[in-house]
């Protein structure tokens, strides 16, 4: 709410208080040209009151309105009001993802060399999401709050998931899909964010970048590591890959299985679970 709506209020409030107010202490004047019970008029002065009361708090509050709106913001949502960059990360980025992914993930994760490899490969693989840092209204500095990892696979690196010999966080160079060839297959992983407000930044984006992504490939491949992600992960059907049947279990590599026939059903899939709260340690 701006503050020039909210004391635009406060003086209607005010001015029809008053107005009220006025009519039920005019009572004699007022009996001469309509006539109302006694308690009519104790009933409008009360509530001439009550709007003029109401009115002078927003009036108050209308000064206060930008710092109520900024703690409330930080305590819901963690900073509404900053700005957020969605990037592809570059060679330059991975060292503070990999930190971050080490300060979720613990040791499961790959390393800045590997992950230069895929990015060499595919330029898409992962997602960051950044909070931009302003100083008197001048950006200063970008911190990094949220990212995922969405990997197009060849059918080598399908076959190497499918049989447990590459997790989310070894796949080699020629696993992962390059250039305009039609994956194999996607794995996605390393969902995290720091807030809660970057989480649903990271899941818009997520959920943008899955569509276009597993279109044409015959699995989505994800492993869930905590409570959240597991439920997550179930809900959407997803199966272990060791059977192809069996419900999701923390820590095993699990596959959903896409219909190549109709994109539409991949579409629905997305559609149905927008900014569903995947967990922030889905996978690694």
């Amino acid at each position: 709410m701006k503050r020039k709506t909210l004391l635009d209020a406060a003086l209607g409030l005010c001015t029809v208080g008053g107005a009220v107010f006025a009519v039920g202490a005019a009572k004699d004047p007022v009996s001469k040209v309509v006539v109302l019970p006694d308690a009519a008029f104790g009933i409008l002065m009360v509530l001439g009151g009550l709007f003029a009361t109401v009115g002078a708090i927003a009036f108050m509050m209308s000064f206060l309105i930008d710092r109520i709106e900024l703690a409330v913001s930080q305590v819901i949502y963690g900073d509404l009001d900053s700005k957020y960059l969605c990037t592809h990360a570059r060679s330059s980025d991975l060292a503070g993802l990999h930190t971050l992914y080490t300060r979720y993930f613990g040791a499961d994760v790959p390393d800045i060399q590997l992950m230069g490899k895929w990015i060499v490969k595919c330029s898409s693989a992962f997602t960051i999401v950044q909070r931009v840092i302003e100083d008197s209204g001048l950006p200063t500095r970008q911190e990094l709050v949220g990212s995922f990892k969405l990997l197009p696979l060849t059918a080598q690196g399908v076959r190497a998931i499918e049989m447990g010999q590459a997790t989310g966080s070894n796949f080699r160079p020629e696993h992962i899909s390059g250039g305009r060839s039609s994956p194999a297959g996607c794995y996605v992983g390393d969902v995290v964010a720091t807030t809660r407000f970057a989480r649903g930044v990271v899941m818009a984006q997520l959920n943008a970048a899955v569509l276009p992504a597993v279109r044409g490939a015959v699995a989505v491949y994800a492993r869930p590591l905590t409570k959240d992600g597991l439920r997550v992960m179930t809900k959407h059907g997803f199966v272990q890959v060791s059977d192809g049947k069996s419900a999701p279990v923390v820590g095993r590599v699990c596959k959903l299985q896409m219909e190549r026939r109709n994109e539409v059903v991949v579409g629905r899939i997305v559609r149905r679970h927008r900014l569903t709260p995947i967990s922030e340690k889905q996978d690694a």
